[in-house]
């Protein structure tokens, strides 16, 4: 590629003014992937702090189900559940952070249904499962909602690195090979100019002394 470079003074001064922007773009980019990194890090660690919830809520929900179902009888069970029509409603946003667009996922707490049933009347295990089962459903959606924030830093983690490993492989190799190939042109340049003002000078001088006598 530095061939195909014209070797002159301009061009050598506009490269290595371009190897200091790339640089500083570099160094820009690795500041980016440390704090996309750091945020990982902490959204990592919150995500595995709320899978383990959501997992031991689950478990109790159904222990709670199993024990309700032997107490009430799973048709009884079925004719509550098909009692209910499907309500829940779920609202999306987004919101940036360090440049990442970012999901915002939230339930509608109001679009939860009450429980269609007397505490009084039916199976304590099957009111506390119903209890379980809504504060469950809270913390998947922040599940969801982490998982997704994970997802989207990494795809941008990626990206950014893309973009260093090209800087190190590709860009800042061809801006070095180019000043390199130009400084050599101009270096011969300047050797022949300057052996050719030595011959130039010693013609001179033998006119001058041939003219003396």
């Amino acid at each position: 590629m530095s061939q195909k470079v014209l070797p002159t003074k301009i061009n050598l001064v506009q490269y290595k003014n371009q190897v200091k922007l790339v640089r500083n773009i570099k160094r820009l980019l690795e500041n980016k992937r440390e704090v996309l990194l750091l945020y990982l890090r902490n959204y990592a660690a919150e995500y595995e702090r709320l899978y383990t919830e959501v997992n031991e809520t689950l478990k109790v929900v159904y222990e709670s189900y199993l024990q309700a179902v032997s107490s009430e009888g799973i048709k009884n069970i079925q004719t509550i559940a098909d009692s209910q029509s499907p309500s829940l409603s779920v609202s999306g946003s987004t919101k940036v952070i360090f440049g990442v667009k970012i999901p915002i996922i939230q339930l509608n707490e109001a679009s939860v249904p009450p429980k269609p049933f007397s505490e009084v009347e039916t199976s304590p295990y099957l009111s506390e499962s119903y209890d379980r089962m809504k504060e469950a459903l809270m913390k998947v959606m922040e599940l969801v909602e982490l998982e997704s924030t994970i997802r989207a830093l990494v795809a941008e983690l990626k990206k950014t690195q893309r973009l260093i490993n090209s800087i190190d492989t590709s860009i800042l190799p061809f801006y070095n090979r180019s000043i390199k190939y130009i400084k050599q042109v101009l270096d011969d340049r300047a050797r022949e100019d300057f052996i050719r003002l030595k011959v130039i000078r010693k013609i001179l001088q033998r006119k001058k002394t041939y003219a003396g006598i």
